[in-house]
Order: structure tokens, then C-alpha cells, then sequence
């Protein structure tokens, strides 16, 4: 008898892999870019009312939407902003590093084993006080929305601890300036 709980955790695994390939797929190789409900930046062309078949209707789902606009979010190039992403998908999916490591694996996604030091930490890996300023547009720790802007600056009060790792990287926990929200970044998401 299989539990409840593993075949949730199995869906889990099922979804954070299809969410990680969606996330990577450049938006000209999606079935939504095919179909023209997405240009090549991801912007919505045919909005919910003029996707009339079902063909269209299954390429650019709610699911599709939260992928692509965290897609939007994150240059896959920035190990930081990438790291944020995949805690936040951590955090929803309660899957622990290992499961995402594996599935970055079975997405055929590659992380960097080692990054370099920042200079925003101490030795005892504190994120140093003071105003950054964000170095891509970041996601709503809940919804994912892309609404924290590039440019745009958080503050950190106190010395830091990180409320998390993935991959290495720490997680820390600042204030919006702006918004006056919590946001999670990493110190690869931040400049002076």
C-alpha cells in the first residue's frame, strides 16, 4: 500500500521537473511561442477569451504563466537569482536539496558547485547591514509575481543570518523599500 504522502511527494517531484525544463526552455521552443499566444520575450499576445482550441488552451496554462513570468525574472546566467527561485520552489514543495538536486539533474540543468565569496558577508556568513540595490527583478515569496523591480532597493537592519541555504548559497531575508514586503535574496541579487 502506497501512502498518501509518498504520492504526493512523487507529484511534487513530477511538477518541480516539469516546472525546472519549462523554466529553461527558451520561450521561441514553447508550444506557446508556436501557437503565437507568446512572443520570443514571453509577453502574452492572445489573452484567456481568444484561446479558443484546446491545443491552445493546454500550451499556456496558470502553470504556464507562473513559470514564464519567473522566467522573466531570472537570466539564467545569474546563479543568484536562480538560486532565490529554486528556495522558493524548495519552500512550496518541501522537497529537500538532494530531490532538487536530482531533478536539476533529470532537467539536465547544471549548478555551479562553487561560487565565489561575497563581499556583503562576514566570515560568519552575516549579510553586512545597510540599503542594496536589486540586480534583477525578483519574485512575491508567495504568488512568485515579478514584483520587486531591478533597481529598486531592500534593506538590511541588523547583521543577517541566512534563514536558508540551496546549493551552498545562503538566503537571506530583507525588507522592500519600496513595497515595505519581505523579500528573499540571495547576496548574488544584490550590489552597493
Amino acid at each position: 500500500m502506497i501512502r498518501e504522502s509518498t504520492i504526493s511527494r512523487v507529484a511534487d517531484f513530477g511538477y518541480a521537473i516539469r516546472f525546472l525544463k519549462l523554466l529553461v526552455t527558451p520561450f521561441e521552443k514553447t508550444k506557446a511561442f508556436e501557437l503565437g499566444i507568446i512572443d520570443k520575450k514571453g509577453k502574452v499576445l492572445k489573452k484567456g477569451q481568444e484561446r479558443k482550441t484546446p491545443e491552445e488552451k493546454s500550451a499556456y496554462t496558470i502553470f504556464h504563466r507562473l513559470v514564464f513570468n519567473l522566467k522573466k525574472l531570472i537570466p539564467l546566467g545569474k546563479i543568484g537569482s536562480y538560486a532565490s527561485a529554486l528556495f522558493l520552489i524548495r519552500e512550496h514543495t518541501g522537497m529537500s536539496d538532494e530531490e532538487m538536486e536530482k531533478a536539476l539533474e533529470e532537467a539536465d540543468i547544471e549548478m555551479i558547485d562553487s561560487i565565489n565569496e561575497s563581499i556583503y558577508l562576514t566570515d560568519f556568513e552575516e549579510l553586512k547591514p545597510g540599503t542594496y540595490i536589486l540586480q534583477n527583478d525578483a519574485g512575491h515569496y508567495e504568488t512568485g509575481q515579478p514584483i520587486f523591480k531591478k533597481g529598486t532597493k531592500v534593506r538590511v537592519e541588523d547583521f543577517t543570518v541566512p534563514v536558508d541555504k540551496i546549493f551552498n548559497i545562503n538566503i537571506f531575508e530583507a525588507k522592500h523599500l519600496a513595497t515595505g514586503q519581505k523579500i528573499y535574496i540571495s547576496q548574488y541579487d544584490i550590489e552597493r
